[in-house]
Parts: structure tokens; sequence; C-alpha cells
């Protein structure tokens, strides 16, 4: 496995180590996969497009022969000629180029997404020193390129031959039979050929992308000292400072809402402010704010009091001072313990509860 001057890369590449190399365009894609499904896309073209391609040259073919002995060419007539010329062939060849140029951006993108990487159009000249071509050339890499390509060949070969073999003695009966059916033979042996070499490349080429993608995260690997820099670099980024506050504060406000059904009442604004206390005489001194919101969070905690029968009770004064000055986890100030044992009393009152510790 690589190393550098750090250890081994034993670590998971991070998502940030993963988005910059693809930015640079370093991702796992397979040239034999695009290959394989573009000449797919030939043999479903040949198939959809062969018949018309035929017939169109026919046509020509029949059209400037049976044309008089001799005749006088002059510019307009030679453009007329062109122009007629090229529409016909446009409307047979165009749709087949479009759809191998679709075919080809597919395969792209199943491989990779879409992307785009100027990094990556991006000349480097260090690839033209012939030393580095040299030890490219004769690396391991390149002759584990050279025995892939040798077994392809391989097979591309037997196949076609096996191809070849199977319709070979069809031919030799065609002797006297008709152009229009040597063709259509012609074309459905073509067709059957790449369809087969098209499958077995793309088996071939699964294997390939398979290995490419293993590659790539070996690649990508990092040394323990590498993800530590990429923390340090991490903490300093104001956007991820931001987004790690965001997260606490909506932690802190999940565990403040679990708290809310344990509340002994709820004292609110009535809409925009929501403050949640609790008081056990056994184990709190004094009673203790364990919730407070404004807005929708406030709107969160009146609906999970009502959910759990917790008394809610409309103080504005009280709740504005609630919640502007004492904290989430903090006993209220002495001087608002005469409205709590008010409020307690009549949340007894209304509820048939026994009062305990309020005096």
């Amino acid at each position: 496995m690589a190393s550098d001057e750090f250890g081994e890369r034993t670590e998971q590449p991070t998502d940030r180590r993963r988005a910059d190399a693809r930015q640079k365009g370093n991702v796992a894609r397979s040239t034999d996969l695009t290959t394989a499904g573009a000449m797919l896309a030939a043999a479903a073209a040949l198939s959809i497009f062969a018949v018309p391609m035929f017939r169109l040259f026919g046509e020509l073919l029949r059209k400037y022969l049976a044309g008089p002995g001799w005749m006088t060419i002059d510019s307009t007539f030679a453009m007329q000629q062109c122009w007629d010329l090229a529409g016909r062939l446009a409307a047979t060849v165009v749709p087949l180029m479009l759809f191998l140029m679709l075919a080809a951006l597919f395969f792209n993108i199943l491989q990779v997404g879409f992307l785009i990487s100027p990094e990556a159009l991006q000349p480097k000249f260090e690839r033209l020193n012939p030393i580095g071509g040299a030890k490219r050339l004769f690396s391991i890499r390149s002759v584990a390129k050279l025995v892939v390509s040798l077994a392809k060949l391989v097979v591309v070969a037997a196949i076609a031959a096996w191809t070849i073999s199977s319709v070979l003695p069809v031919f030799m009966n065609l002797m006297e039979a008709e152009p229009s059916e040597i063709l259509l033979l012609i074309k459905s042996s073509v067709v059957s050929l790449a369809f087969r070499l098209a499958l077995a490349l793309i088996v071939l080429a699964i294997l390939d992308f398979a290995f490419q993608r293993w590659k790539h995260e070996q690649d990508l690997r990092m040394t323990k000292q590498e993800v530590r820099d990429e923390m340090k670099n991490m903490e300093g980024d104001p956007l991820i400072r931001q987004r790690r506050r965001e997260a606490h504060r909506k932690l802190a406000q999940a565990r403040e809402l679990q708290r809310v059904r344990d509340a002994d009442v709820v004292i609110t604004n009535p809409t925009e402010i929501a403050v949640a206390l609790k008081y056990d005489p056994e184990t709190m001194p004094a009673p203790v704010l364990i919730a407070k919101g404004m807005g929708e969070l406030a709107a969160r905690i009146r609906s999970i009091a009502v959910e759990h029968s917790v008394p809610i009770i409309e103080r504005k004064p009280l709740a504005r001072a609630l919640y502007h000055d004492v904290k989430v986890g903090q006993e209220i100030p002495v001087d608002m313990y005469e409205v709590f044992v008010e409020i307690m009393a009549y949340v007894y009152r209304i509820s048939g509860r026994t009062p305990q510790g309020l005096t």
C-alpha cells in the first residue's frame, strides 16, 4: 500500500477529499465501458438505420445511372444537386450520429454523473517529459493494461471467428440470390456480430469499471496525519463552524422539547413566547425553567404540552421575563416565587391535584 512520510494510508477518504478529487476531474471511470456502450449503440443503430440507408443509396444510384447520357451542367444545376444530395444524406446520417453521441454521453454520465472540470482540461506539460513517459510505458500498470488488452483481443477474435464460421455456409449458397437478399443477410450478420462483440466487451468493461472504482478508492486513502490536518483546516472554515453551531442548537432544542412532557406548567405570551417550568420539592430547591422558545419553537412547546396534558397558562409579563432573564436549566428568580405559587395553586385547583412543597 502506498505510504508517505507520515505512514501508511490506512484511513478512508473524507467527503472533502472526495469532493476535491472530483473537482479536479479525478474520478473512477472506465474508457472501456464507454467504448463498449458506444459499440452497443452502433449495433442498435445499424439494426434501425441500415435498411433506410441502403434504400437511400439505391435510390441515389438509380437516379444518377438512369439519367440522360449527356447533359449541360452549370453552377446552378450543380448547386441544386449538391443541396439535394446533402438533404437526403442528412435525413439518414444525422439521426444516426445523434444516436451515437447520446449513447456515448449516457455511458459517461452513468459512470461519473454530470461533471464539468475546467482543471482537468488544463494542459499538463509534465506529461511531455520523455523520461516520465518512458517510466509510464514500462511500468507494472502498463504491462497489466497490455495483458488485459491482449485478453480482450483474444475474446473479440474468438467471437468474430465463431460468428463468421456460422454464417459462411449461408453465404456460399447465395450465388444466384437477389442483391436485396444478399444485402439483408449482410446487414443481419453484421448487426449480430456487433451485438455479440458489444455484449462481450460490456461484461469485460464492467469488470474494468469495478477495478477502477477500487483503485480510485485506494488512491484517495489518507494517512492519519492528513485526516488530522484536514480537520484542523475545516475547524477554521466559517461555514463549517456555522453548520456545527446550527447542529448543536437543533440538538439542544430537541432535548428541551423532550423535557416539556415532564413540565408542571407552560406559561405563554400567548403565541409568541412559551416557557416550561418544572418543580419537584424533594429534589429542587426552587422551580427550574426546563424549556423555552419563541415563534415556531413556542408553538411546538405548546403542542407537546397539549399532547401530554401539561397545563398552559397565559401570563404575558411573566412569560417575557422568564424568556429573557432565565436560561434553560436555571432556577427562577426569588422575586418570581410568589407568582409561580399562585399559578401552581390555580393549576392544582383546576386539575384536582394535591400541592406539595408550595408554601
